[in-house]
């Protein structure tokens, strides 16, 4: 059997999402690989999940903090630097969970960590945990895919995986941690070295190292379409499933309450709720929008197309677009 590491020296996660969804696409049978990164500050969402829903989407965009759907199931976490992530891939048949709780504990036994490994293959310390297991399996073979939590700043965590959609997430402090907490000399290029040894010993092989870069771009078949994919508006927001939104402004001419549902990122109906004066432009606007992109790039064209037809709402159209492009951003 041959290991293979893969050490990201990138915090960009749209590219170390990439690499690891082109390098399990293409596993070689009998090859085992580990993928390492840290990502900058982003929001890692599971692959059924709505980020509208889950995330403070308009807060995240102010701050540049990247919104990125992984093929893996579960929850939406907050990453920053302060996180170490890492894959394993292979055959089923060589790969299951004992094996990434072997070598979560042979992790813990070298960085002397006093520390447990839960049911979900995840390490927990003072019933707090501290690091975050997902997998999947296609065909024969089998991702697992954990995130530790080395320093990273959980008091941010509710500023961006809340919104008026989505409870709160006030005790994330009191159920997360980091490992810097059980030993303050842990950094990430420590646990990226004990990770390697840890692969290395449970399996009883040398493993290939290689540190990958992202300029110039790995030659890895296929790679620069999925980055190209994976980073698109499509897969990040437009894979979400059906939700409905509502939306109230207040303007100086009067109130406009939105109603929009909206599948795949698309928007399939509005209802307008305003005076009796706005009604006829407010319903020509709903019929509009229907198949537009529900973002601000999308719908701010529609908008300034009626200010043409609808010469007369100049004003009140401008009000309006500036207080969508804020809500939809």
């Amino acid at each position: 059997m041959e290991l293979q590491a893969y050490l990201s020296q990138s915090q960009n996660p749209w590219f170390n999402q990439a690499i690891e969804e082109i390098t399990f696409d293409n596993i070689e049978k009998n090859k085992l690989v580990l993928f390492i990164w840290q990502n900058r500050q982003s929001i890692n969402i599971g692959r059924d999940q709505n980020p509208w829903n889950i995330c403070n989407t308009r807060h995240a965009h102010q701050n540049h903090v990247s919104i990125v759907r992984r093929q893996t199931p579960g929850g939406a976490i907050y990453q920053d630097p302060g996180h170490t992530n890492f894959s394993l891939m292979g055959s089923t048949e060589q790969l299951s969970l004992s094996n990434i709780e072997a070598i979560l504990q042979r992790l813990l036994t070298s960085l002397k960590i006093n520390a447990s490994i839960a049911q979900q293959k995840e390490i927990v310390a003072n019933n707090r945990k501290i690091s975050n297991t997902t997998s999947i399996t296609v065909g024969d073979n089998t991702l697992i895919h954990s995130t530790i939590r080395v320093n990273t700043n959980l008091s941010v965590v509710d500023e961006y995986m809340t919104s008026n959609h989505a409870r709160a997430l006030s005790d994330v402090i009191d159920n997360y941690s980091n490992l810097s907490e059980l030993n303050a000399t842990i950094t990430h290029a420590v646990l990226q070295r004990e990770l390697v040894n840890a692969f290395c010993r449970n399996y009883g092989c040398e493993v290939d190292t290689q540190y990958i870069q992202i300029n110039p771009l790995p030659p890895l078949p296929g790679l620069g379409e999925k980055l190209h994919f994976i980073s698109s508006w499509d897969w990040n927001y437009g894979q979400s499933p059906k939700f409905c939104r509502q939306i109230k402004g207040r303007f100086s001419w009067g109130k406009v309450t939105l109603t929009l549902q909206v599948v795949q990122g698309t928007i399939i109906h509005i209802q307008c709720h305003s005076s009796q004066r706005y009604c006829a432009l407010f319903n020509n606007f709903a019929n509009r929008l229907i198949g537009y992109p529900y973002q601000a790039k999308s719908v701010m064209p529609v908008i300034c197309t009626m200010m043409v037809d609808f010469s007369a709402n100049h004003t009140e159209l401008l009000e309006f677009a500036n207080w969508l492009e804020n809500e939809l951003s």
